[in-house]
């Protein structure tokens, strides 16, 4: 105790000079801050007080009063902010997924390009009439082994009996 005491004028000295070589540029700041308060209590804060006194009122009477209608306002608000963030998602996800669509249109596109550059047009016609004819017959033979497969499978259901107790898809092989 007595070690304060002691120190105490110095303590108080340098405490009470501390600021002073700053003084010269907190006053400016400290009186923008005290007239921008003297501001908003003359002219914002009578226009806002009547929205602030009732809210206070109805926030205090829903803290206070209604625990299951607060925790119902914050499972709301809680709901809202998912749904923006899940929104916020969706629309992340469909960009680079479109991004992706039109790098691999633009890079077909240049592929499709330099191959009739290097081949010729000529010859790159024929090359497309050549691949278009390998598609149409593919999807042809698509149509005749399509076919064949749903026939056979018409039969084997034709061949299971109708009041058969066990399970009549087992016998079909699917």
């Amino acid at each position: 105790m007595d070690i304060l005491q002691d120190n105490f004028p110095q303590l108080f000295h340098l405490y009470s000079t501390y600021y002073t070589p700053y003084s010269t540029y907190l006053r400016p700041l400290r009186r923008t801050l005290l007239l921008t308060q003297s501001y908003f209590y003359q002219y914002a804060f009578p226009t806002l007080y009547p929205l602030y006194a009732i809210t206070s009122r109805l926030f205090s009477f829903a803290l206070t009063e209604q625990p299951s209608l607060t925790s119902l306002a914050l499972l709301a608000i809680l709901l809202v902010v998912s749904l923006k963030v899940l929104d916020m998602l969706r629309r992340t996800v469909i960009y680079w997924i479109s991004m992706a669509i039109r790098l691999a249109m633009y890079a077909t596109m240049a592929v499709i390009g330099m191959w009739i550059y290097q081949r010729g047009l000529e010859q790159s016609l024929e090359d497309l009439g050549w691949i278009v004819g390998l598609l149409a017959g593919l999807g042809e033979q698509g149509e005749r082994v399509g076919h064949a497969r749903a026939a056979g499978r018409a039969s084997q259901a034709r061949k299971i009996p109708k009041g058969s107790s066990k399970g009549g898809t087992r016998r079909a092989r699917w």
